[in-house]
């Protein structure tokens, strides 16, 4: 007997900051994808693709909102990062972020576990990212971002499609039209514009690649898993 299956894997996704985004909403935006549940969230953001003309003023304000982020008791209503599941998961982001590191990654923010009773990894930023460093093309599952500064739009979409995982990702930008016709042009199973990608019942969630196949969630999601039957009835 054969089965329909779906598989949800992992994510690496992106963060696009266009030209005309508003840099003071994107960035806290950025910062709450980011952060939330200690970074462990298949569809956080992790690749953070910067316009040049507003890279230094986007990335001045992310790293600074970054390094300030509270961080304690995730029930703690002033918390914005919690601890990692474990202290296996936060050994392997540790050893992740060393190889970085030791094949050319620049740190900008934190890069080491916090000094803290607590599986607490600090808030990090990493950039200088090349294709030769093993960073580039892993999933950091933890409150870790890494920066890609870009000239034009076409960069921007090389880069969004440079990966391995096909999950989600997000544009940020005042040009709704513009931010649409990149989105179709990225390699993912979903895009939202102006808000961190997220999940909803009501909304298929999917990805393609090594993200898995297949979709979950939505009325797309009810009939992956019913065989739909066709009837057709001629004139005789």
């Amino acid at each position: 007997m054969l089965k329909k299956s779906t598989l949800e894997l992992g994510g690496s996704d992106v963060f696009v900051v266009l030209d005309d985004a508003d840099i003071e909403k994107t960035v806290q935006a950025g910062i709450s994808a980011r952060l939330a549940d200690a970074g462990q969230v298949c569809i956080g953001a992790k690749r953070f693709v910067v316009r040049r003309a507003v890279a230094e003023k986007f990335v001045d304000a992310f790293v600074s909102g970054m390094k300030s982020a509270p961080m304690g008791d995730p029930m703690a209503p002033e918390t914005v990062l919690g601890p990692m599941s474990s202290e296996a998961a936060l050994n392997d982001l540790d050893r992740q972020v060393e190889a970085a590191v030791k094949n050319g990654t620049q740190v900008l923010a934190g890069g080491k576990r916090a000094e803290r009773k607590g599986f607490f990894y600090e808030p990090t930023v990493l950039a200088s990212i090349t294709k030769e460093n093993p960073a580039y093309y892993r999933e950091f599952f933890g409150p870790v971002a890494q920066i890609f500064v870009v000239d034009d739009d076409d960069a921007v979409v090389f880069l969004a499609n440079d990966s391995p995982f096909g999950l989600g990702g997000s544009i940020f930008s005042s040009d709704i039209k513009r931010a649409r016709s990149l989105a179709s042009r990225m390699e993912t199973g979903m895009v939202f514009i102006n808000t961190p990608t997220t999940s909803r019942a009501e909304l298929p969630f999917s990805g393609i690649k090594r993200s898995g196949y297949g979709r979950e969630l939505g009325d797309v999601g009810l009939k992956e898993f019913a065989n739909r039957k066709l009837v057709v009835v001629g004139k005789g």
